[in-house]
């Protein structure tokens, strides 16, 4: 018999990536065969550039880095990226599958101990993990290795680097989570808490690792690059002090072939072996009361609320909208993935004014003091439109629906009256996220009220026709049947191509926009931006019109 660990890993991981029901549709009855076709489609151009980028990267790294003696900051490089994109795309999976997934009261009925649980949910998290991490790190190992003309030992030890990176961020990720989790169960405020919770966590995360950055030595330039090249991997030191663990496995490959090497190889998989027994200590102390605390109801105080119910008719335009706004907001899975954004884009533009000086930061530029404000007006106009598809609300509104959404389908409404309401809600949400982030930023940079407020109307036109076609692509083929809450957001299909849709039209304005100001032509800017809205709009309403009904009746 398989030992219960990897009988119930084998299960999750079947259910949480659709295995068989991909096997069922895809082979066995041949239907649907479009869509691998079309994630092929939208999504290989962007592995293959994905990879080329890795691959010219580490070449470029490699050639800086020998200049110094310190070849392998190509390596740390790319296990530093891995590392803290699995930190923060790992809170959100382990929060969601930890705590929220719907399989957690069968899971606390079996014959289980919480640690093997907790040890199956990580172990399906960190297989999604290797397939990301593949994508970036294979290219850097090849290329290294091909340029350093490495031997055996440098692929043995970048196996284990392989297998063991991902494991501690995860870690991390997973205790943050636990001990966070256990902390709100004992409020009533659960949910609120654990959207505030998470995202402060996540915040103080970047900004730990933006402070690290601006603290790795002296003031004084030309002193840190003495003191940096002076010391033994200097460079590569300063640069993993974000991640310590990234300069183990990178000195773990390019040191192979010595003592060096080896011994750093060992202190990755002992801190990774140490990291999992905390978890499993955390699983038997604390895991088990947090679920049970989140699947109790609340118990109440000594003084009772007393509840008046009022009857107080409204629409239904105005009853959906304020439904589907509260049940995105109040959900921590939904709610975290989708505003996450409006918190951490700003927080990333305002870090720098904190730090030692602004040289050098890509948001250096969003100072448009000596630019014209039309094109102030074109960026604010894109970022309503784009933060309309990353908080996915739009894209996922009946997939959200999930088993229930059999009660939508009851109302004596039309598709037009339910699609209305959610896309004023997910403008809500969009707007009050987008104007919070825009003042500060308007007020430091020294934005123009006029061209901030033209950006913004021009934005809300743009942004309101973006999630009509968002709300009609997620209802061409809903994402009903998910476990994991997570699933219907972040692993939708449907939002992906959205957001890619979407990226797609802002490039094309934001070239145009570009074009406008070589040519002198910056006036053409609203028209640009008015065109675009009509045309977008008119095919809104053309798919609600005719082909909606047609979608909402096969469901």
């Amino acid at each position: 018999m398989k030992s219960r660990v990897i009988s119930l890993y084998s299960a999750m991981l079947n259910t949480h990536y659709g295995l068989s029901a991909g096997k069922y549709y895809y082979i066995k009855k041949k239907q649907r065969l479009w869509e691998p076709l079309v994630i092929v489609a939208s999504m290989g151009w962007l592995l293959v550039l994905a990879v080329w980028f890795a691959w010219m990267l580490t070449e470029q790294l490699f050639l800086g880095g020998l200049a110094f003696g310190q070849p392998h900051l190509a390596l740390i490089s790319g296990t530093l990226i891995v590392s803290v994109l699995g930190l923060f795309f790992g809170f959100f999976n382990v929060l969601s599958t930890f705590y929220f997934s719907n399989d957690l009261s069968i899971l606390l009925a079996w014959p289980l101990r919480s640690w093997e649980i907790l040890l199956a949910k990580l172990g399906v998290i960190v297989t999604g993990q290797y397939i990301l991490n593949a994508l970036f790190l294979l290219p850097i190992g090849i290329r290294y290795g091909l340029l350093a003309r490495v031997g055996v030992g440098y692929v043995v030890s970048a196996f284990v680097v392989f297998l063991v990176l991902p494991v501690i961020p995860l870690v991390i990720a997973s205790a943050l989570s636990v001990v966070l989790m256990r902390l709100v169960n004992l409020s009533r405020y659960r949910d609120k808490l654990t959207l505030i919770g998470g995202i402060l966590l996540l915040v103080i995360v970047f900004g730990g690792t933006y402070w690290l950055q601006q603290n790795v030595g002296t003031d004084d330039p030309s002193v840190l690059l003495e003191q940096l090249l002076s010391q033994a991997d200097g460079l590569v030191k300063a640069v993993g002090r974000v991640f310590p663990p990234s300069v183990w496995a990178a000195q773990a490959m390019a040191y192979a072939h010595t003592s060096q090497g080896w011994i750093n190889l060992l202190y990755l998989v002992a801190s990774s072996a140490l990291g999992l027994i905390v978890l499993y200590v955390l699983g038997e102390k604390v895991f088990l009361q947090g679920v049970i605390a989140g699947l109790e109801g609340s118990r109440g105080g000594k003084r009772r609320k007393k509840v008046v119910l009022e009857h107080v008719e409204r629409g239904a335009f105005l009853t959906l909208l304020s439904t589907e706004r509260k049940l995105f907001v109040r959900d921590p899975n939904f709610a975290l993935n989708g505003l996450i954004g409006y918190v951490l884009l700003p927080v990333m533009a305002l870090l720098p004014l904190f730090g030692q000086n602004l040289e050098g930061n890509p948001f250096e530029q969003l100072n448009f003091g000596e630019m014209d404000p039309l094109l102030v007006m074109g960026g604010i106009s894109l970022f309503f439109m784009v933060m309309i598809a990353m908080s996915m609300i739009p894209s996922t509104t009946f997939s959200r629906e999930g088993r229930y959404l059999w009660i939508v389908r009851t109302l004596p409404l039309s598709i037009g009256q339910i699609i209305r309401p959610r896309v004023a809600a997910a403008q809500v949400v969009n707007t009050v996220g987008c104007v919070l982030g825009l003042l500060p930023l308007s007020y430091l940079f020294g934005w123009g009220v006029l061209e901030v407020g033209f950006g913004i109307v021009f934005g809300l036109l743009l942004s309101s026709v973006v999630a009509y076609l968002l709300v009609i692509l997620d209802l061409s083929r809903p994402m009903l049947n998910w476990i994991n809450p997570i699933k219907a957001v972040k692993s939708n299909f449907n939002s992906i191509v959205g957001m890619f849709g979407t990226m797609v039209i802002a490039f094309l304005l934001g070239a145009l926009f570009f074009l406008n100001a070589r040519t002198a032509t910056l006036w053409l800017i609203p028209l640009e931006l008015l065109l675009v809205t009509g045309i977008l709009g008119g095919l809104a309403w053309f798919l609600t019109r005719n082909v909606a009904p047609k979608l909402w009746a096969k469901i």
